[in-house]
């Protein structure tokens, strides 16, 4: 039985709560059409130890334990990194380019690490699928005369994999990285990646890591991500006892934490709360606790072959509540035909909404790598990383290095559209803005199950939002 593609568990250093937003009467979602802008000088704070242009740890240095430190660099939302601010004000300059590792006058090469081998690998078509935004991007003329060059690294969803994979870029030269994977394995990308100065584009990363100087979270936490799920249990589906399914993976304890203390506040009755082990192929005794405990809603929070699995059991045993899927775990299409059914009416808390909906015609029309419904909605990930990708690499301007990346990733802000193609954004809109590491202040987009068995899709129920 094919399992669907990527992984899940908790995510992401320690984020400010939405909650205190909600509190003040201010909404954290960003307007529409905010896109990246060209960079002027700012202040520029200096003193040994600490990067000339953005005042924060030289990439390879140690990042700031916490997550939340005054100092500049200290992670998500709490140090201030200061230097070149984004503004459409004239006179904008450039800053020193830094490493031109992955540069040549015509091309970038771009690591992105996924696991297409391992417990629950990504589908095949991801090497052509993670190509294809920047090949569209190649009949635009390019970024400053440059097309992007994606390769695909398999982490085999372990960290010694991660690692290794890591190696075996840096021998190729890549530029600059995205990843995709297990937070444990995410984890263990950060890290490496952030040891050899590559910048990083991190989809999700233990809890209680610090984000470094070089990387950049634009994926959800999960942490707020669980509370968010015990909010729209509560306020959107309006039922009254729920549950949670995980893996025993410590990294995903944070999350489950933080929806059950959520559900509890909502007055909800969490009657389940269980971990299985993920290496796991049948769940007969999951299965018939979680229909004796009887939760109307369960927070699924597993990888996409454990999904298809318990879901299947349950089913078979006479129990189907309305399963729940965190961010990046189990919310592909690819997954619903071998779940025959028994995922009909699930929910999924996505970066992305569902291949029919509107925004997404330039996508469909173009991504011809995706093959069918069922294996095509993987793209949205791949080029909703190029999008931001490329935002960054025109901001950075004709001198491109990791340096100035990176500056321009600190200072990104990206809206509704595509500022290299025009394209609308498959992403979250996300603000770098002020030192800001985490960028996507919790928007999600919320999907749901349409249709039954082997003709059910992922459609959009909601647009992006922040509280629900």
């Amino acid at each position: 039985m094919a399992a669907a593609a990527l992984l899940t568990s908790a995510c992401a250093a320690r984020f400010e709560q939405p909650d205190a937003l909600a509190q003040q009467g201010v909404d954290p979602g960003l307007g529409p059409e905010q896109g990246g802008a060209p960079l002027v000088p700012g202040a520029v704070p200096s003193g040994p130890g600490t990067d000339p242009v953005l005042g924060g740890p030289l990439p390879g240095s140690a990042p700031q334990a916490g997550g939340r430190g005054p100092g500049p660099g200290a992670g998500p939302r709490g140090g201030q990194v200061q230097g070149p601010r984004a503004t459409s004000a004239p006179g904008a300059v450039s800053v020193p380019a830094g490493s031109t590792t992955g540069v040549t006058a015509t091309t970038v090469r771009i690591g992105f690490f996924v696991p297409k081998t391992g417990a629950a690998p990504v589908p095949p078509t991801i090497d052509a699928q993670a190509q294809n935004y920047f090949d569209y991007v190649r009949t635009k003329g390019g970024i400053h005369g440059r097309n992007v060059q994606v390769t695909i690294y398999d982490t085999g969803s372990t960290e010694a994999g991660a690692r290794a994979a890591v190696q075996q870029a840096l021998d190729d030269g890549i530029f600059a990285a995205v990843s995709l994977d297990r937070i444990s394995v995410e984890g263990a990308l950060v890290t490496a990646l952030h040891k050899a100065g590559v910048p990083h584009l991190i989809n999700q990363m233990p809890h209680e890591m610090a984000i470094p100087d070089d990387g950049f979270y634009i994926g959800t936490d999960q942490v707020n991500n669980g509370k968010q799920i015990a909010d729209y249990m509560a306020h959107t589906l309006k039922v009254k006892k729920v549950g949670f399914v995980g893996e025993t993976d410590p990294t995903a304890y944070p999350a489950r934490d933080a929806f059950v203390a959520r559900a509890k506040a909502n007055g909800l009755e969490v009657v389940h709360n269980e971990v299985v082990n993920g290496m796991d192929s049948q769940f007969l005794a999951e299965a018939q606790k979680l229909k004796n405990d009887g939760a109307e809603s369960v927070f699924l929070y597993v990888a996409p072959n454990n999904a298809i699995n318990i879901s299947k059991e349950t089913d078979s045993i006479g129990y189907h509540p309305v399963w729940v899927s965190s961010s990046i775990a189990w919310g592909f299409n690819l997954v619903l035909t071998p779940a025959a059914g028994a995922l009909d009416g699930a929910r999924s808390f996505s970066p992305w909404g569902g291949l029919s909906d509107a925004r997404y015609a330039t996508f469909n029309r173009v991504n011809t790598a995706g093959r069918t419904q069922q294996d095509k909605d993987i793209g949205l990930a791949a080029w909703g990383f190029g999008q931001v990708l490329a935002a960054a690499i025109k901001a950075a301007g004709p001198q491109l290095g990791r340096n100035s990346f990176r500056v321009a990733m600190q200072n990104l802000r990206t809206g509704t559209t595509d500022v290299v193609t025009g394209a609308a954004m498959c992403w979250p809109p996300l603000d770098f803005t002020s030192g800001k590491r985490y960028g996507s202040g919790d928007r999600t987009i919320v999907m749901r199950v349409q249709g039954s068995g082997a003709n059910s899709v992922w459609v959009t129920e909601s647009d992006y939002r922040s509280r629900y």
